[in-house]
């Protein structure tokens, strides 16, 4: 746990004591908001769905104070700062009117005692959390344990913040509202990425979900085909197994995080349909929205829902669908353009951070001790 100052009322700064991270609040704010969040701004999760808030909250009179976890640099470290951050989160001071826990989820004895008496309980996240990983699906040790702590989690809270439908249908006590993850749209604007002639195709993501656009293999070889300077970008951590297409590989970095969409004129996000996909909250698909980028997704979970097909996209479900989407965006500009149009809106008027934002603050401001 990173070691938060406490708060008075009368403290002009509020710190997360993350190098260079200050979080600024005005005197005079009355209801006190503490989060416990996973990881730090490096951790998507996190910084779309937490600090990413900070400044409306505070501009609504919430003093806000965001709690990071910190990462062991060994596996040995783990277990032990495992416990002493459950320890903290228990029993630590906690000066707050209402508490959010975001992503956080805790074994049945520390779950029961995250409720403090007069202090609203909220939990929010964006993932399939009652899930191991895929790689420990298996395991049903595993995935009980899973299932149990968040479980635990969720139940003594007052309101469940779920990035998307699938997320809410998990969550036993029915207090849920659904708060998709939000897209800056003053920072991804069209005209923040170099365009490109270019047949340029892209993939965003971590390493983990690159099988998922490996198994494009034949679809994008066929369009490659097509398209003589045909170029698949891929953003991520290790670059994708394709052989017999044109790979540009692009390590992420926060700090290109909207660069790295350059050149982009169709945006990728293939899915296999599985319970831990369905939890996904299609929020690259979102992200080539907001750049003007048309997607092509898989129909699965939350990319049914904001992406229509061939009105702000194309929905593709099969190898050939996949070629004639790409190939129609690669091919016929008008409909580029109309659908890049109309994917921009969207997420303008549903999913932006401004949007989501006053959803989040009329939660809060409705809640009660």
């Amino acid at each position: 746990m990173i070691e938060v100052e406490r708060v008075h009322d009368d403290h002009p700064n509020l710190k997360t004591e993350a190098p260079g991270r200050s979080i600024p609040v005005r005197r005079g704010r009355t209801r006190r908001l503490v989060i416990r969040a996973v990881g730090d701004e490096r951790v998507a999760s996190t910084r779309y769905r937490v600090l990413a808030h900070r400044d409306a909250l505070e501009e609504a009179g919430f003093a806000t104070e965001v709690r990071l976890q910190t990462a062991p640099r060994w596996k040995l470290g783990r277990l032990p700062l495992r416990f002493a951050e459950l320890v903290a989160d228990t029993w630590g001071s906690l000066p707050a009117d209402i508490l959010i826990i975001h992503r956080r989820t805790y074994p049945p004895f520390f779950a029961r005692r995250q409720r403090r008496p007069g202090v609203p309980l909220v939990f929010d996240f964006d993932d399939a959390l009652y899930l191991p990983p895929p790689s420990a699906l298996q395991n049903e040790r595993t995935r009980a344990r899973f299932r149990r702590n968040f479980l635990a989690t969720v139940s003594p809270a007052d309101l469940v913040l779920c990035g998307n439908r699938e997320l809410a249908s998990q969550v036993p006590n029915g207090r849920t509202a659904i708060l998709p993850t939000p897209v800056d749209c003053e920072l991804f604007r069209p005209d923040s990425v170099k365009p490109t002639t270019d047949p340029v195709v892209g993939w965003v993501g971590h390493a983990d979900n690159l099988p998922f656009l490996e198994a494009l293999a034949d679809p994008l070889r066929e369009v490659a085909r097509r398209h003589p300077n045909f170029r698949l970008v891929v953003v991520s951590d290790r670059p994708p197994k394709i052989d017999g297409v044109r790979v540009e590989f692009r390590p992420w970095k926060i700090e290109d995080e909207v660069r790295c969409f350059d050149g982009i004129r169709v945006g990728l996000m293939p899915l296999d349909d599985t319970p831990w996909t369905r939890a996904k909250c299609a929020f690259k698909a979102l992200q080539y929205m907001a750049l003007g980028i048309p997607p092509v997704v898989s129909p699965v979970g939350m990319n049914r829902e904001i992406v229509v097909d061939g009105d702000n996209g194309f929905v593709a479900a099969h190898p050939e669908e996949w070629v004639r989407s790409i190939d129609t965006l690669l091919s016929d500009n008008v409909m580029a353009h109309r659908l890049a149009d109309a994917a921009r809106k969207t997420v303008e008027s549903e999913f932006s951070l401004t949007v989501m934002s006053r959803r989040l603050v009329a939660m809060l401001e409705g809640l009660r001790a």
